[in-house]
């Protein structure tokens, strides 16, 4: 086994996360800037890594670990500043709210 494998797969998963809460932050919130986007994204990734250790904490044969919450938010950071490298590298139109029109 790697040392501190299971904090790289964390920074894997929550990186996804994050990209995903700051791509569903800019369909939500068009208007705000990519600053407040990426500051929304990495929080809420942080946060649900946080209630998802707090969860861990009362689940048999499980124990909660700070490492876990910051590996978490690294992969969060790491997945927000993905997503605006893709935005400005991919060539992409920005993301629309969903209009029923």
């Amino acid at each position: 086994r790697l040392p501190y494998f299971d904090k790289l797969l964390h920074m894997g998963g929550y990186g996804l996360l994050g990209l995903l809460f700051c791509r569903a932050c800019r369909s939500s919130w068009p208007a705000a800037s990519g600053v407040a986007l990426a500051r929304a994204g990495v929080l809420f990734t942080a946060l649900f890594g946080l209630s998802d250790e707090i969860h861990q904490s009362f689940v048999a044969f499980r124990t909660a670990d700070a490492g876990d919450v910051l590996a978490d938010a690294l992969g969060g950071a790491l997945g927000v500043a993905f997503y605006f490298t893709l935005l400005a590298y991919g060539g992409r139109r920005p993301a629309r709210p969903y209009s029923a029109d």
